[in-house]
């Protein structure tokens, strides 16, 4: 899963209103959260849940606590009890399901089912399920699902990120998951300009908004150059050698690997990382947008290896042009 949309998400779990049930505590735990003084707030709930192990929302809190803090696997265990004490709560289930999809669970997918069932209109279920279905190739389904979340919650920034990484990866490739007619694809890349645009205006100073804002300028080029009549065609992963008079193709003389990280093997993850990659007429590489992610940092190893590519441009006429390739950077656990 995309950390970039993920880290997005946070913000929305970890700082819910706060009313438990010992009002010192409360204060006290309280000041410490909206500090981000996490472990100064589990240590606060931890003494709560001690006095009382039937109190959910200690627990529910405990959980966002250690999630803040960056502990999944104690952030699983507190939601589990909260979960169990408080059995009709949707929003301690999507919470849950939240970390199970950092942690590449499929049980998040149980999870955020069951808490819609609960609550229809639970932005944080409703997202989960949409992050799952892009992990999955499902665009379609994801799409569908970031637009549910802000008809139901228009500031909900992380949803937008995950509606434009939808479309810019329904537009790269051909088959039954693409959301528009092909006649219309350029359409797909608009909406994705304006819904990162949204996100950033949501989230102007989020985590890794240095990344975004890089990737909008690379979404207007991708646009700009899709929207020229003669690059309207099928994307092809193998381009056909080019058969026009006086036109030679890109060659490529270097292309360095993508090394693995310690997250994407913590959680297990395998597959590939597609980039649409701009390969300038001076040979300089200045725009690369992902368009099948993998998350976990993977991604961004992907963009660096991209961007140590030699080359020598393609040509027409004679003259140096810019082109577009699609690059893959594949993933296995052994």
């Amino acid at each position: 899963m995309n950390p970039l949309i993920l880290s997005a998400l946070i913000s929305l779990f970890l700082f819910p209103i706060v009313t438990l049930a010992q009002q010192t505590d409360g204060d006290l735990y309280l000041s410490h959260y909206q500090a981000r003084q996490y472990d100064k707030a589990v240590s606060v709930l931890k003494r709560v849940t001690k006095q009382n192990s039937q109190d959910g929302d200690a627990w529910y809190y405990l959980g966002l606590s250690y999630l803040g803090a960056g502990k999944e696997k104690e952030a699983v265990k507190a939601l589990e009890k909260a979960v169990a004490n408080k059995p009709t709560d949707a929003d301690a289930r999507a919470s849950l399901a939240y970390v199970y999809l950092l942690r590449n669970d499929d049980k998040a997918v149980t999870l955020a089912t069951e808490a819609l069932r609960l609550s229809p209109k639970n932005t944080d279920a409703h997202y989960v399920l949409g992050v799952r279905s892009i992990r999955d190739g499902f665009y379609s389904a994801a799409y569908e699902r970031a637009k549910k979340v802000v008809e139901i919650d228009a500031n909900h920034a992380p949803a937008y990120l995950l509606k434009s990484q939808a479309l810019v990866s329904s537009f790269s490739i051909q088959s039954w998951t693409v959301i528009r007619p092909r006649s219309s694809r350029t359409e797909m890349l608009q909406e994705a300009v304006l819904d990162l645009e949204k996100y950033i205006s949501l989230r102007p100073n989020g985590q890794e908004i240095d990344f975004h804002r890089k990737s909008l300028e690379s979404l207007k080029f991708f646009l700009e150059y899709y929207g020229r009549p003669e690059n309207q065609g099928p994307m092809d992963l193998e381009p056909k050698p080019e058969i026009e008079t006086g036109r030679t193709p890109l060659k490529i003389f270097a292309n360095p690997r993508a090394t693995y990280t310690e997250q994407a093997r913590k959680a297990n993850i395998s597959g590939t990382v597609r980039l649409l990659v701009g390969f300038s007429a001076d040979s300089k590489i200045k725009h690369i947008l992902v368009v099948k992610s993998l998350g976990y940092g993977l991604d961004e190893k992907c963009i660096g290896a991209a961007q140590q590519i030699k080359f020598q441009p393609a040509t027409k006429d004679g003259k140096p042009i810019s082109s577009v390739k699609t690059m893959e950077y594949s993933f296995a656990i052994y």
